[in-house]
């Protein structure tokens, strides 16, 4: 009978073994775990929280450098007309040069619909209907906007200004004011002046010269078409 009994106690201790302390214990290491899981989360959420107003301090740089540089971005052809209206007339008539002939390289097809005209779409120069070309595309989206952004990243456009006159210290300013100006990308390649033939001679010497330089538009959406854009600094000579 006491061998029995025995057994029975040890048959008891063993279920309450398994049913309970073994799984009170893998509770137990469970809530555990969940708290060193919580522990180490809210590490990292105290460490963000120290880090948060230097990220705040740095995302206000970034979004200040962003719109300063927003202006190199070319949402279509509307840019190049700013470009020619504003900042390229003005470049010019600043330095003196109030007539020059005027060539860009790639050719530049302005899109038009319905909803404009070309007069108003073409850049205005004197010379912007020989410059330049326009397509009818007719209704556009239907409603007569144009999509106009160009697909590539960098977009290079070189001009080459030729048949105007100036010292030769008007145009070291020139070409300065070009380098250091700080709206567009801009590379000057060469210069030259056409010769003794045509100096005008005087307290100043006063010469025809010829420039060509390299705007650079940017579609931050667009593909990069390669490691080394067109238009680099040496690529173009006169």
């Amino acid at each position: 009978m006491g061998v029995v009994f025995a057994i029975v106690i040890l048959a008891t201790i063993g279920v309450y073994w398994k049913s309970v302390y073994i799984a009170k214990t893998a509770e137990i290491d469970s809530t555990k775990a969940t708290i060193e899981r919580q522990r180490q989360q809210n590490e990292v959420y105290r460490k963000k929280a120290l880090a948060l107003p230097e990220a705040e301090k740095i995302n206000r740089v970034m979004d200040a450098k962003l719109a300063e540089e927003k202006k190199y971005f070319l949402p279509g052809q509307e840019e190049i007309v700013r470009f020619f209206d504003e900042w390229f007339l003005d470049a010019l008539m600043n330095n003196g040069i109030y007539s020059a002939k005027v060539e860009i390289e790639p050719d530049v097809t302005f899109k038009i619909s319905w909803l404009m005209s070309p007069m108003e779409t073409l850049p205005g120069l004197a010379d912007a209907a020989d410059m330049f070309g326009w397509e009818y595309i007719g209704e556009g989206s239907g409603s007569g906007e144009v999509t106009t952004l160009y697909p590539n990243f960098l977009e290079p456009m070189t001009i080459t200004v030729t048949e105007f006159t100036m010292t030769y210290e008007q145009m070291r300013r020139f070409i300065e004011e070009l380098q250091t100006d700080s709206t567009y990308l801009v590379t000057v390649h060469a210069f030259k002046n056409t010769g003794d033939s045509d100096n005008i001679y005087g307290f100043r010497t006063l010469s025809v010269y010829e420039i060509v330089f390299t705007v650079y538009f940017m579609n931050p959406e667009g593909a990069a078409t390669g490691d080394v854009p067109a238009g680099m600094p040496g690529d173009m000579s006169l």
